[in-house]
């Protein structure tokens, strides 16, 4: 009876064993999808600059939870400090939509506090799958 490892099932020849081709490719499928599910990254950073109108922040993937930090310290429009969640099951009023490829800010005319979308305002994000 073969050995095999513990995460991927790749098998453990014994000197006694009779390798087989089907070992052999059921071993490199499991590499295979082992490599491909590492290689999925569960969240995505970046910022973004403030329009004031409503932009879409593109990240790849339908996020499920965002971060929105204000990175910009100084003048009488920073919002420095200030950071806020919002989740696709429970946004903040209407201030993010998600969308398949990342996600809408508001506004500024239509979001209430926090405003995350302030015009010449940098802003930096995590969204997380």
């Amino acid at each position: 009876c073969m050995n095999y490892t513990e995460n991927y099932h790749l098998p453990q020849w014994e000197e006694t064993d009779r390798i087989m081709r089907t070992d052999f490719n059921d071993a490199m499928a499991n590499i295979d999808q082992g490599v491909a599910r590492a290689a999925v990254v569960p969240f995505a950073v970046g910022s973004y600059v403030g329009k004031g109108a409503a932009q879409e922040i593109t990240v790849g993937f339908r996020p499920s939870f965002v971060i929105i930090a204000a990175s910009q310290a100084g003048g009488i429009n920073s919002e420095m400090g200030g950071f806020s969640g919002f989740s696709e099951a429970q946004t903040s009023g209407d201030n993010v939509t998600f969308t398949d490829t990342g996600f809408i800010v508001a506004s500024v005319t239509s979001l209430p506090y926090p405003r995350i979308n302030r015009g010449g305002n940098t802003y930096a994000y995590i969204a997380f799958r």
